[in-house]
């Protein structure tokens, strides 16, 4: 995927759109932290599939409640 890069004011119409649950805007902000999410998905030196997919999930379910 390519990264799109945002400046503050989109990145807060993005923001607000996947808080609000528009799929697509929740999409791009994965995108965008992708790199970040997966940095913090290893254990031992190896990545962790089902961790990221934990991280990804909790994302998912969580997002709603972002207070921007």
């Amino acid at each position: 995927r390519m990264v799109m890069l945002m400046d503050k004011e989109q990145f807060r119409i993005t923001l607000q759109g996947a808080v609000a649950g528009n799929h697509d805007d929740f999409e791009k902000i994965i995108d965008l932290y992708e790199p970040l999410i997966r940095n913090h998905c290893y254990i031992n030196g190896e990545f962790d599939e089902d961790l990221h997919q934990y991280v990804l999930m909790h994302l998912a379910l969580k997002i709603s409640k972002f207070i921007i």
